[in-house]
């Protein structure tokens, strides 16, 4: 290889590292991460603080005689995971969670540098006991970000060498401790961004998968589970609001005869005509599925019945009057058309709105579309017993509601 080209894979190389490390650090990886492990980083926490508790024994086998002034120290130690237990209880990377996970490793940190002042030849027996900071903290921060992760790890690291210089030191030979918690500390790293990278591509994975389960495999378009979970959230928050909201019912018309006659390929394409015609049309809040076979149906939130109506009567224009070249070669271009039913909840008193009953009223107003010569929009009564509405020749045109 030259070496413009091995220049050309290292600046790949990278680029594709910054982008690892803005994915990890997005606010969905993080958030969907916490979740992940908030049961484990309890346990974890829970477990460490047990453990503390019973570093006294490791002290009496060090020094019998002034183990028993250590205990106290110890108990302030596991009462310091006990707190960031209970900082973290709900949310591992809230403000305070965080903080807790900074500051508690120091406290930890600060009161074993105590205890080996307390303890004869403590100095130098209890230097190794430095590393159960590596053995342990990575454990109780896998949930935090592999910025703060790293960050925390190196602070703790240099803490000792830090409260040295403020003369609490308790005799420990730094050359030896560096060697021990130097070399301790790069493998470490390295094992913390191995787990952060197979993690993330569990997270990558899953969310395939998730995009998968509530996404329309030909169209794009949500599919019809996603689009009952959302849209209950939806019908929820204008429950509470008494906000108005309409829904599209639209049915592609003689689909079957396009199936029977030109094959299911010619068919799936005029699905995917139909959707990418609908979508321009459609506003960031506005909620479209693919409802199954030819039909779509479109949730749309604080919107009136009127307003329903006119935007559906674009979305007809604009799948009539765009073309489809999705026809076999030699085969006259015919035009795709839909016929579209709207239903509309206004808040009444006692009368809250269901998604059933919409798709169900607007589904009954699509089908008077189709038998008024299809290629056209029909509304729903509104509220039941009023006139209902459909759109002709560019207009409003009322009728009776059956």
């Amino acid at each position: 290889m030259s070496q413009g080209g091995r220049i050309e894979q290292g600046l790949a190389g990278w680029r594709a590292l910054v982008r690892w490390l803005g994915d990890v650090h997005s606010t969905d990886y993080l958030v969907a991460k916490a979740n992940d492990f908030r049961l484990f980083t309890r346990i974890a926490l829970l477990i460490t603080a047990v453990f503390l508790s019973t570093t006294v024994i490791w002290d009496h086998a060090i020094d019998p005689v002034n183990a028993r002034h250590t205990i106290r120290l110890r108990l302030i130690e596991s009462l310091a995971l006990f707190v960031w237990l209970a900082a973290s209880w709900n949310d591992i990377r809230a403000r305070l969670a965080r903080i807790a996970a900074v500051s508690m490793p120091l406290v930890v940190s600060f009161t074993f540098i105590l205890v080996l002042s307390r303890l004869q030849n403590g100095a130098e027996y209890g230097i190794g006991g430095f590393l159960y900071f590596f053995i342990f903290l990575p454990f109780l921060l896998v949930g935090q970000s592999i910025r703060f992760a790293v960050s925390s790890l190196a602070c703790i690291t240099v803490f000792p060498m830090v409260v040295a210089s403020l003369g609490v030191s308790a005799g420990l030979d730094w050359g030896i401790y560096n060697a021990y918690v130097w070399m301790g500390f790069v493998p470490i790293v390295g094992i913390q961004l191995l787990c952060e990278y197979l993690y993330w591509r569990v997270s990558v994975y899953r969310r395939h998968v998730e995009r998968l389960a509530v996404t329309d495999e030909l169209t794009g378009l949500a599919n019809r589970r996603r689009f009952f979970i959302e849209s209950e959230r939806i019908l929820e928050t204008h429950r509470r609001s008494q906000r108005r909201l309409s829904l599209l019912f639209i049915d592609i018309d003689h689909f079957k005869r396009i199936n029977d006659t030109y094959g299911h390929a010619i068919g799936d394409a005029a699905l995917c005509h139909v959707a990418h015609a609908i979508a321009p049309d459609m506003r960031g809040v506005d909620l479209i599925a693919r409802y199954g076979g030819e039909e779509f149906v479109v949730l749309m939130p604080e919107t009136s019945h009127r307003a329903a109506l006119i935007a559906a009567e674009r979305i007809r224009r604009a799948v009539r009057d765009t073309a489809f070249d999705g026809w076999p070669d030699g085969e006259r271009a015919l035009q795709i058309t839909v016929s579209i039913g709207v239903a509309s909840y206004r808040p009444v008193a006692e009368q809250t709105p269901e998604i059933d009953t919409l798709i169900q009223n607007a589904d009954a107003a699509m089908y008077q579309a189709k038998q008024a010569g299809r290629d056209q929009v029909r509304g729903a009564a509104e509220p039941p017993g009023q006139a209902t509405a459909t759109f002709k020749g560019g207009a409003f045109a009322p009728s009776r509601a059956p």
